[in-house]
């Protein structure tokens, strides 16, 4: 009689274990369960990092083409500070209180327009400040800069395979739960045959 060595042991002891064994007590739905697992884990393999490098690189150009649009749009003008209010927040321990500043600066248009920002610093009623604006005025969040872009990219490439991963999980779990009614419904069926021989009632 023939035994596996211990390569060979390695090799078909989790070939067994996911399906793929010569087990004559495995049914079909286990055979078709496990080239499914098989196919899934395939599919994992090589499209995880394809789908990081082209998730991330499509973010990139995206949010890199989108930070040039805001900065050559978007306009850096002074406002006034009409008042000040201190925000009490978690960061009061570290001695940087971030103020909530009524600001008032000049549009475009030549109109004057107000309204509130929050910032980490020490700004009096009277001083001036720098803020960013759209072409309308309104006040905008600063351009995205390369280091943010690159940070954007790097969550995306992180994101993506896990996504990926969760996406095939749940295939598995619908394929899982349309073996298993199936299967219970063949029990089912096959009971109704063989369970009045067993337990002489009809």
């Amino acid at each position: 009689m023939r035994q596996d060595g211990p390569f060979q042991w390695r090799i078909h002891r989790p070939l067994r274990r996911i399906g793929f064994g010569g087990n004559p007590m495995r049914r079909c739905s286990d055979h078709i369960q496990a080239i499914v697992r098989a196919g899934l884990v395939t599919v994992l393999l090589i499209g995880a990092p394809l789908a990081s490098i082209y998730v991330s690189h499509g973010i990139y150009i995206a949010d890199l083409r989108a930070g040039r649009a805001q900065a050559m749009a978007w306009h850096r003008v002074p406002a006034l500070v009409l008042h000040t209010k201190p925000l009490v927040t978690a960061l009061e321990t570290t001695g940087h209180l971030p103020n909530l500043l009524t600001l008032r600066w000049v549009k475009p248009d030549g109109s004057s327009q107000t309204g509130e920002v929050t910032r980490s610093v020490d700004a009096v009623a009277g001083s001036t400040v720098t803020v960013w604006t759209d072409e309308q005025g309104r006040l905008a969040q600063p351009p995205l800069s390369p280091a943010e872009v690159a940070d954007r990219a790097i969550c995306a490439a992180i994101a993506a395979p896990m996504v990926l991963a969760l996406l095939l999980a749940a295939v598995d779990g619908v394929v899982s739960f349309i073996l298993g009614r199936r299967q219970l419904a063949r029990w089912g069926a096959e009971w109704e045959v063989v369970g009045p021989r067993w337990t002489g009632r009809r």
